[in-house]
């Protein structure tokens, strides 16, 4: 198959080694082959995954509840006034449906709704499932943030997750962090090994190798950590270009250390027709699945600040949604399965973490 022998040359290119967020990177996102740029035909029922977004409406409700109390803080709502939303990764469109649709009309009538996605596949399904909605799509958000003029209210939903990682191990022994390495052994699959982190990549930080060492965090050997160092690389690329506005990040993870307790394999699977993939499964199906990893909120707080923006809050999506929606309890005595789920403090109420910052001129 094409793929295969594109990830064969792409080998033999690098001299038989590849870094993991290189092959994540390749595997989700090359222009012919990837999972996200190619082959993905939806979220939710019908896709490998579902989101918060497509199973209900609760979530489209809650950020636009956000959305409002920002634009008063961040860009003024005088009447009339317009203003700017940028969704970052718009999945099948589930989210903007339901942030418009639950929007009083004083604020829908004045409202910019732009969505950023590289993905040509879901672009199509977000136009489809999006046919009333005038938004404007945008290949980066610095072009989106440029047709706004610096001024917006941002978030995303399960964006972060899907930016190629960095696996690094703690090597007890060498009393040193290393980075997981891919060989090709052909029809025998990925042989990993693990090589000294370089400088280059460690440059920005992190704070699995920062604080690791602390009493109160033992470090035992051969623990793997994932770090989403370009996700910090991709948001330095734009966070310059926001004047003013605020910055919604949902997604599973969790602060550190709690990201990693009891987990000392790390975070990193695949999920294929909604099977979750671990282990050496994570390398079958070049382009044809998902691959993720849990995010480690501490850093994207600390990077963040690096970058300018004040951290106004980190709460569950359990905890979000209550402040947002304070009825929320009333309607689960209704019994509604998907509400449960959102909000079970065993499930996704806590899996999911919610990243509200804000940067003001």
């Amino acid at each position: 198959m094409a793929h295969k022998s594109h990830i064969a040359d792409l080998f033999v290119e690098l001299d038989g080694r590849m870094s993991f967020e290189n092959f994540m990177r390749e595997a989700l996102y090359h222009p012919r082959f990837g999972y996200y740029s190619s082959n993905i035909v939806t979220v939710g029922r019908r896709g490998d995954f579902s989101t918060s977004a497509t199973i209900s409406d609760t979530l489209g409700k809650a950020v636009g509840k956000w959305a409002l109390q920002e634009r008063k803080k961040t860009l003024g709502s005088g009447f009339g006034n317009r203003w700017h939303v940028i969704e970052i990764g718009a999945g099948d469109g589930s989210l903007a449906r339901d942030f418009i649709a639950n929007l009083p009309l004083v604020h829908r009538v004045s409202l910019t709704y732009h969505i950023v996605d590289t993905s040509d596949p879901l672009r199509k399904t977000q136009r489809e499932n999006l046919p009333r909605l005038k938004a404007r799509w945008h290949d980066s958000v610095k072009d989106a943030l440029e047709s706004c003029d610096g001024r917006a209210i941002i978030f995303s939903n399960e964006l972060v997750d899907a930016f190629p990682a960095t696996i690094v191990r703690w090597n007890s022994s060498r009393r040193v962090w290393e980075e997981l390495i891919l060989r090709d052994r052909g029809n025998d699959g990925m042989l990993e090994d693990y090589e000294p982190l370089s400088d280059e990549k460690t440059a920005h930080g992190s704070s699995v190798m920062g604080e690791w060492n602390l009493e109160n965090v033992p470090l035992k050997d051969g623990q793997r950590c994932e770090i989403h160092w370009s996700y910090r690389n991709w948001q330095a690329e734009w966070l310059p270009h926001l004047k003013t506005g605020s910055v919604l990040t949902i997604d599973y993870g969790a602060p550190f250390p709690q990201i990693y307790h009891k987990r000392a394999a790390g975070t990193v699977r695949g999920y294929f027709q909604g099977v979750r993939l671990e282990g050496a499964e994570i390398y079958d199906r070049f382009g044809h699945q998902d691959l993720t990893a849990d995010v480690n909120f501490t850093d994207l707080e600390r990077w963040g600040t690096a970058m300018g923006l004040e951290n106004v809050a980190l709460s569950s999506q359990r905890a979000f949604l209550r402040q947002m929606l304070p009825n929320l309890d009333s309607q689960l005595k209704q019994m509604d399965p998907a509400l449960e789920f959102l909000l079970s403090p065993y499930g996704a109420g806590k899996a999911f973490q919610v990243l509200q910052q804000r940067r003001q001129s």
